[in-house]
């Protein structure tokens, strides 16, 4: 059953976000991940917390997978070094089939 991470952030530095973006694609790839989108918000439909400018979801085979991503020592340095590039909102959606 696949798991979903979701992001949504602001870039606070273009120069810094950009370095680390090959990086996060190789850690990601390594952990079986793949980006199914990255981009900007297009419009807010619902709810009282305004999003950040861009959003991203990445799918993974299981949440396990998702999980051990986000704990590898692969990704570990990238998140040290995030927050220099942005502000980031990050969760995970385990997602049963719905058959």
């Amino acid at each position: 059953m696949p798991a979903y991470v979701h992001v949504n952030l602001r870039i606070k530095d273009p120069a810094r976000q950009a370095a680390l973006a090959p990086r996060f694609q190789a850690a990601l790839q390594a952990a079986g991940g793949r980006i199914l989108h990255f981009g900007p918000v297009a419009q807010m439909l619902e709810g009282d917390v305004a999003p950040l400018p861009m959003a991203g979801i990445f799918e993974f085979a299981t949440l396990a997978d998702a999980l051990a991503f986000y704990q590898s020592p692969e990704y570990a340095p990238i998140k040290a070094e995030r927050d220099a590039a942005q502000e980031a909102r990050m969760f995970v959606v385990d997602a049963p089939s719905i058959d």
